[in-house]
C-alpha cells in the first residue's frame, strides 16, 4: 500500500510543482503601491502596472512617467507601464536575464525572480550577477 500512494505522489509531484511555481497572473508590491500583470509573451515574461494606490497627480490628471531619463517617455502614464521585462524562465520557478524599470526614480536594473507559492521574490540590482541591489517581496492577487 505505501508504495502505491508514494507512486501516485510521485507521478502527481511534476504538476503540483508546474501548478505552484506559474509566475503569470497579478502581483501586489510589498508596499501596496501597485499590482503587477506578469504574462508571457513568445518565450519570455513581462509584466505591466495595471493599478495604482495614486493613479492620479496632485491636479487629478493621470499619474505620468516623469522621472524617465528619456524626455520623450516622461508623458506616458503608468497604469499600463511595462516595468518587468524579458524574463525567461529556467521551468523551476526561477527567472533571470530580464529587467526591471522603477518609475519611481527612471531607473531601469537587472532582474530575477522567484516563485514561492503565493509570494514573488523580485530581485533587482546593478550588475547582472545579483550582488548589489534589493529584494522585494510580491503577494498575488487572488
Amino acid at each position: 500500500m505505501r508504495k502505491f500512494i508514494f507512486s501516485i505522489v510521485l507521478m502527481l509531484f511534476p504538476f503540483m510543482c508546474a501548478f505552484a511555481q506559474e509566475v503569470a497572473g497579478k502581483w501586489k508590491l510589498e508596499d501596496g503601491s501597485a499590482i503587477v500583470e506578469v504574462y508571457k509573451s513568445g518565450n519570455v515574461y513581462n509584466g505591466k502596472i495595471v493599478w495604482l494606490k495614486n493613479p492620479t497627480e496632485a491636479d487629478g490628471t493621470p499619474a505620468v512617467d516623469d522621472k524617465n531619463p528619456k524626455k520623450e517617455l516622461r508623458s506616458r502614464q503608468i497604469i499600463g507601464l511595462n516595468m518587468l521585462n524579458n524574463l525567461k524562465s529556467d521551468g523551476k520557478g526561477k527567472y533571470s536575464g530580464g529587467t526591471i524599470y522603477d518609475p519611481n526614480n527612471g531607473e531601469t536594473y537587472h532582474c530575477s525572480m522567484e516563485v514561492k507559492g503565493d509570494m514573488l521574490k523580485v530581485r533587482g540590482s546593478l550588475d547582472k550577477s545579483g550582488w548589489f541591489g534589493r529584494t522585494m517581496n510580491w503577494h498575488r492577487v487572488k
